[in-house]
């Protein structure tokens, strides 16, 4: 996977008098460092649980149950809070601090460089995480645990031929502003999802830098 190389950013900043951006580097750091460690968390809770003899539904079952949906969930907190830590460096280093701090949001940012034609690859790739079904479940997960409810989980354990050769939780469907999203594995989140949105913000971040060094 591609790394996003700040270093670079920041010296190509301070070469072109372009505001810094560092305070949201540092948070968006910190997001990736608690997305990976609440995943490490709730894989080392399923892991310990399944190490001895397991009863589902008695009091051992049912707290590491708890414990590993507390961790996904933050996990997705984390991943989803990322996209606004990116924001918060385009507005930066793009639009030359054009928006305050508590008036930049992705969509806005997005309609504002459209509209004067600004970066269109930074654009193009902000439109791509947006858009993707991972970061579209992520903020509908995100929302809904925030705004809503809690989204149901049930354990599921399958083996055999065709099947997933597995054991583990899964957060049921659930509705968010007239979609539906589907039934989806933890492990799925904390891996897949976790991954493929560390390389959509890479590939914006990417991007960014390569502004910097052609205006």
């Amino acid at each position: 996977m591609n790394e996003w190389n700040f270093e670079e950013l920041n010296k190509l900043c301070q070469q072109k008098n372009i505001p810094e951006s560092i305070v949201y580097q540092k948070s968006l750091e910190w997001r990736w460092r608690r997305a990976d460690f609440h995943a490490e968390k709730a894989k080392e809770i399923w892991a310990e649980l399944f190490s001895k003899p397991v009863i589902t539904q008695d009091s051992r079952f049912n707290e590491a149950v708890f414990s590993y949906e507390a961790h996904v969930e933050a996990c997705i907190q984390s991943l989803h809070s990322m996209a606004d830590m990116l924001a918060q460096i385009i507005n930066v280093v793009i639009l030359k601090n054009q928006f305050m701090e508590d008036g930049v949001y992705f969509k806005t940012l997005i309609g504002e460089m459209e509209k004067n034609g600004i970066a269109p690859l930074v654009t193009n790739y902000m439109k791509k995480l947006l858009n993707h079904e991972v970061f579209q479940y992520i903020d509908a997960f995100c929302n809904t645990i925030k705004h809503r409810r809690l989204i149901n989980s049930k354990f599921r354990a399958e083996y055999g031929k065709d099947y997933r050769n597995e054991s583990g939780i899964k957060f049921l469907q659930f509705n968010y502003k007239s979609k539906t999203y589907p039934e989806t594995w933890g492990n799925d989140i904390l891996e897949q999802y976790r991954f493929q949105m560390r390389e959509l913000v890479t590939e914006v971040g990417l991007n960014i830098n390569k502004f910097a060094s052609e205006n």
